[in-house]
């Protein structure tokens, strides 16, 4: 049985998790927010509290970079490592950035873009952090310092060919994209849950408090417009910060090279409500939901799932302490090392000195020439043995891809001929189509608004408007068909009225746009047909 305790550290708070693990179960033994003023005594606090005096401690790194280089995939470890710390150290020369003052981890990996390279993903984090924070920890056991980034893929059973982004909102947000079941891509966007709690903190004056509000509040979506104003009293606080980060995500995952499948929201910003589906409103291609860490289960838990959500940074950090780290990306060891993902590191070749002192000085320069050229010849045996059967793979891939290519050709063929075998049929439906078509747009048009239609719809509308919703324009645009362009200060006003509009029958087939704010006011455009 082994158990880790995981701290996660932001500016004002701290989530913390002791995970126990023993054989294939896992449990989550205790977790929390904590916000504090101190550090150190934070930590103190939390590990008095838990109980982990003699337990590795995993703890997450803080304000790190990420970077992407490409390098080739036949030099060796060390020129690899070399061309990285070029490629960096010249980064650092154009943002005018001491090299010295970073601690540097990097993960190599294979793409489906270019064959013959390797893509670097880079990650730098600045040592004074990594001290302060070894310093607090100084009488716990520290196991790792990762990334959240990275840490975060803990919590899912990835499988070998999944697509998915993980969106991690903490006090800003970062998505993990996975291709094929690795880690490919890590995007920073700077408007997170640290600007939502910021803004309200300046109405509640507490930070603890703004979190508990942020608890309270349920995001509507255009299929359930909620009208309970109390309830979301800062929705105002809330709602333009997490449009900037689902239009964003939405950008960055629209554009990755693959079809990712599915999405996961996790951090602080599931405390909340319907944040999932407030995403899927912009995802509509991809399914989006709640980051469940892949060990729990409803039925065999005591606690609310979501409370555990709450804390999936600090459970996924206690996991690498039960054999999920990523050892190339830990950066408690000081030594800058790497990995290459999906390929195991080449053996160490040590040989032995076998010259005695009994060989004179032409003897000893013999061995060692020979020496030389044995190994002179192992390495262009290795090398041709290699190239030899990376050609025969890229034959064997060439000829499946022709065989794939011929089958689909195929199949074209046969869609084609079904095609033309129905244009006829189609041909025809189109024809009785615009035919119908015609006949209702003339009966449309014989159709006369009736005298008092006008006004009783104007008298309607005085006595059903609220009483902070102005009217800008109403429009008569297509016979009995009506545009209402409105405009408040708040959703939910525009929301009633919409609803007046339809339940007592001023207008008929009563649509509502999702509102777009122009300063203090929300603009929405009202349409529907006279009765």
């Amino acid at each position: 049985m082994a158990s880790c305790l995981g701290i996660y550290v932001e500016d004002d708070l701290i989530k913390y998790a002791k995970v126990r693990k023993e054989k294939d179960l896992i449990k989550v033994e205790a977790f929390n927010i904590e916000f504090y003023e101190d550090l150190g005594e934070a930590i103190k606090k939390v590990i008095n509290e838990t109980y982990s005096y003699k337990i590795p401690v995993c703890i997450n790194i803080s304000n790190e970079m990420y970077n992407y280089f490409d390098v080739f995939s036949m030099l060796n470890k060390n020129d690899i490592k070399k061309s990285v710390d070029i490629e960096f150290e010249m980064i650092c020369n154009e943002r005018k950035i001491n090299k010295n003052t970073l601690e540097t981890r990097y993960i190599l990996m294979r793409t489906k873009e270019n064959q013959e390279k390797y893509k670097v993903l880079h990650i730098a984090a600045h040592k004074t952090d990594i001290n302060k924070k070894i310093q607090y920890l100084n009488t716990s056991k520290i196991h790792s310092m990762t990334p959240i980034s990275t840490s975060i893929t803990n919590l899912l059973d990835i499988k070998e060919k999944d697509n998915i982004a993980i969106i991690n909102i903490e006090d800003e947000t970062q998505i993990t994209t996975i291709v094929e079941g690795q880690i490919y891509s890590i995007e920073t966007i700077k408007e997170g849950m640290g600007k939502i709690l910021e803004k309200i903190d300046k109405t509640e004056n507490s930070i603890k408090k703004a979190y508990e509000v942020c608890k309270n509040i349920t995001i509507y979506t255009q299929e359930t417009q909620g009208l309970n104003t109390e309830e979301n009293e800062h929705l105002e606080d809330v709602m333009p910060t997490l449009y900037k980060i689902a239009t964003e995500c939405k950008k960055i995952i629209d554009n990755s090279f693959v079809n990712i499948n599915k999405v996961y929201i996790t951090g602080l910003g599931t405390a909340i409500n319907n944040i999932d589906l407030y995403f899927q409103e912009y995802m509509i291609n991809v399914k989006c939901e709640i980051l469940k860490p892949f060990f729990l289960e409803s039925s065999s838990v005591k606690i609310s799932i979501k409370e555990y959500i709450e804390v999936n940074s600090a459970i996924a950090l206690a996991l690498d302490g039960l054999g999920y780290l990523k050892k190339e990306l830990n950066f408690l060891n000081g030594r800058t090392v790497a990995g290459i993902t999906g390929i195991p590191d080449p053996k160490q070749i040590n040989f032995r000195s076998i010259v005695t002192d009994t060989l004179d000085i032409g003897e000893k320069l013999m061995l060692r020439g020979c020496f030389a050229l044995l190994i002179i010849i192992l390495a262009f045996i290795w090398s041709s043995n290699r190239i030899d059967k990376q050609m025969e793979d890229k034959r064997v891939e060439i000829a499946e891809a022709a065989s794939k290519t011929s089958a689909q050709l195929n199949l074209m063929n046969a869609d084609l001929e079904k095609i033309n075998a129905k244009t006829n049929f189609y041909t025809n439906a189109i024809d009785s189509y615009y035919s119908l078509s015609e006949s209702q747009d003339n009966t449309a048009k014989t159709r006369i608004v009736e005298k008092d239609s006008i006004p009783n719809l104007l008298n309607g509308i005085m006595f059903a408007i609220p009483q902070k919703v102005k009217i800008n324009s109403i429009r008569n645009s297509q016979n009995t068909h009506i545009v209402i362009e409105a405009q408040a200060e708040q959703y939910e006003q525009l929301g009633y009225f919409t609803a007046v509009l339809k339940t007592q029958g001023i207008l008929t087939n009563v649509k509502s746009t999702s509102g777009s704010r122009n300063g203090a006011n929300v603009h929405v455009t009202i349409e529907g047909d006279l009765p």
